[in-house]
């Protein structure tokens, strides 16, 4: 008897599917200490959930040597799908290039992954600049956690911006 009840509940534990995505915000520090957060939320085009926001903060060197620090919020279009607990994104517009992949743990609590950021800007800041210049963060590692009843990112660090990639909104 003692047999068959094993054998059962190994059979239901090998039964059940593995835990979900879980749907929300998930906030965090970049290896160079700036704040990231990424919304997880349901892609209506394909029912999947997806990325449906991020802000970062920046900490960019510059092609003249100086640092640009900058803070950037955004959606996705289209919105990046989650599969296997995975999902990239590489892209960007005119003012800001960020490329990451997160790998979300297997209970949807908290992910890991990779980002890499691009931004030109415009120097000596003020009303007649001279030159424009190219920044870029090294690409690095990122820790993140799901937010508990909270819905909304974690503030940016350097200020903000808002930008849609791909199509206007």
């Amino acid at each position: 008897m003692t047999r068959l009840v094993i054998a059962a509940a190994l059979v239901a534990a090998l039964a059940s599917p593995a835990a979900a995505q879980v749907a929300g915000t998930y906030s965090g520090t970049t290896a160079d200490g700036n704040n990231v957060s990424f919304t997880v939320g349901t892609d209506p085009n394909t029912g999947n959930l997806a990325l449906t926001s991020a802000s970062v903060s920046i900490s960019a060197l510059c092609s003249d040597g100086s640092t640009f620090n900058t803070g950037w919020g955004f959606g996705f279009s289209p919105l990046p799908d989650i599969s296997h607990h995975k999902v990239t994104s590489d892209g960007g517009g005119p003012y800001l290039t960020t490329d990451f992949s997160l790998t979300f743990s297997a209970d949807g609590q908290s992910a890991t992954g990779t980002i890499y950021e691009a931004v030109p800007t415009l120097t000596p800041v003020g009303p007649k600049p001279k030159k424009a210049l190219f920044c870029s963060s090294a690409q690095q590692s990122m820790g993140l956690t799901l937010q508990s009843g909270s819905d909304k990112p974690k503030a940016l660090n350097n200020g903000g911006e808002m930008y849609y990639r791909g199509a206007p909104r």
